[in-house]
């Protein structure tokens, strides 16, 4: 059994849960066969092979970054659907193969990554529960493709059951207990992620681990750590030829999120646009960077930013940033029309849920159909317990009015000091409504020191009050 293909399906597993919130879910590799161990060394899989044949390219072994630029890019993305089309027709030959199933369904899940076609995610998870029919025991490798498509529609609790099940045949792989730990995270469960997290070894460490142990050092207030976790990481990713270009992208997207929540805006932005060179199509850079230029009050770039990212997904955490440039260029019949499109997206995508956090998220900063963010907001805390879905719910509750439930909320998701400036002033405001000044002022503190341009909007906005409390902490 190979030793590389599990690592990368495991790790793309745990990427589905790591990105944004609102993020699409991301899809895995072959699925044919696991790993024993964490190496990412190896003879190359079937299918990169076939990749290679057809891109005419050879195929290097380990290649070290030369000063200091990552190695060429494996372009796997550009072979996706006809790779696909070959094992469809495999499949139509051969319907009672689970191998062949379990591999269909992979190159499904990375097309859904790459594209954002949920009828790709939809047909991943058919083929998968196929191939676990067909051979129900040991078919690890169908199992974890299965616990990425429901991760994929925020289907955490089957997810979680899934990958548990699997980790009774392969116990001592990291990444599965990574990938569990992570699904934690989602959960709120953070004291059973730190317990998976303590079990592994120093040795056990590669990229997928260590950017889960990374998103666990960043949500317990831990953000310097996390960054140069996740920036050791990147570099290990970017070490390998043939790894993914998409998933290659999306360490270099992490980094660059991370960045922006240390207040490194030059770093972040140079590390999406790494990630769009490796990866011309990832939504979530192009999203990234419509952030960092609104933060910037850039508004032209964030609007070139967010249209390039829109015309690939229309997410709702792009189309946001989108109306919100139009706003600032003085395009109002533009945002108007931007924020029907969030209405139908919104509409098409809330039965999977993908979408409800960024949703709750743009309704309470313009303040518009506020009863159904809080609603949005109370589904997402009963799905995912997580900080970000009581940070969400505690700003949708104080724009409802409902103080005692928005304190109660800013409390829990600020209770392992979370280095998130956004999350930290949701708190400063809601204390300072419930006459708790002292709180106040140490959270709008603590959010415009984490990055002085954290929003577009509510930065200034922090400055503003805390000159009223405080001068000299605004200064």
């Amino acid at each position: 059994m190979h030793l590389r293909v599990l690592w990368l399906l495991v790790l793309t597993s745990l990427l589905v849960l790591l990105g944004h919130p609102d993020a699409q879910a991301l899809g895995v590799g072959h699925a044919n066969e696991f790993v024993g161990n964490s190496s990412i060394a190896g003879s190359y899989p079937p299918v990169v092979q076939l990749l290679a044949a057809a891109s005419g390219e050879a195929l290097p072994a380990h290649q070290p970054p030369v000063g200091g630029s990552p190695p060429p890019v494996f372009p796997d993305y550009l072979q996706r659907s006809q790779i696909i089309s070959a094992y469809e027709k495999e499949v139509h030959q051969s319907p009672t193969s689970s191998v062949l199933l379990s591999q269909l369904a992979a190159q499904y899940l990375k097309r859904f990554r790459e594209v954002g076609d949920v009828e790709d995610l939809l047909r991943a998870e058919q083929a998968a529960r196929q191939s676990l029919a067909i051979q129900p025991r040991r078919n690890v490798g169908a199992s974890m493709l299965l616990a990425s498509a429901l991760l994929s529609q925020h289907q955490f609790r089957e997810a979680l059951q899934v990958v548990t099940e699997s980790q009774q045949l392969i116990s001592d792989n990291p990444n599965v207990v990574s990938l569990i730990a992570s699904i934690q995270m989602e959960l709120g469960d953070y004291e059973a992620a730190h317990q998976l997290l303590h079990s592994l070894t120093n040795e056990s460490a590669n990229s997928g681990p260590n950017a889960v142990a990374a998103r666990y050092l960043e949500l317990t207030g831990n953000l310097a750590s996390a960054q140069k976790l996740m920036e050791d990481a990147m570099q290990q990713m970017d070490s390998f030829y043939t790894n993914p270009a998409e998933i290659r992208a999306w360490f270099h997207v992490r980094v660059g999120d991370l960045a922006f929540a240390a207040g490194d805006l030059a770093l972040s932005e140079q590390r999406y646009r790494e990630a769009l060179d490796l990866f011309p199509m990832d939504v979530p850079a192009f999203t990234g960077l419509a952030r960092l230029y609104a933060a910037q009050h850039r508004w032209q770039d964030s609007l070139d930013a967010a249209n390039q990212g829109v015309e690939l997904v229309p997410l709702v955490e792009t189309l946001g940033y989108k109306a919100d440039a139009q706003r600032a260029l003085g395009d109002q019949e533009g945002a108007a029309a931007t924020e029907d499109l969030i209405g139908v997206v919104a509409h098409l995508s809330k039965v999977k849920g993908i979408y409800d956090r960024a949703l709750a998220v743009y309704y309470t900063e313009h303040g518009i159909h506020l009863p159904e963010a809080l609603q949005i907001a109370r589904r997402e805390v009963a799905v995912r317990d997580d900080i970000y879905a009581e940070d969400t719910l505690a700003w949708a509750a104080a724009a409802n009015g409902r103080w005692q439930e928005a304190q109660q909320a800013a409390q829990r998701a600020t209770r392992y000091g979370t280095e998130d400036a956004l999350v930290q002033f949701h708190a400063g405001m809601i204390a300072l409504h419930c006459g708790n000044r002292e709180e106040a002022i140490k959270r709008l503190t603590q959010a415009v020191s984490l990055n002085p341009q954290f929003h577009h909007k509510y930065a200034d906005e922090a400055r503003q009050v805390l000159a009223d409390l405080a001068p000299s902490a605004s200064s």
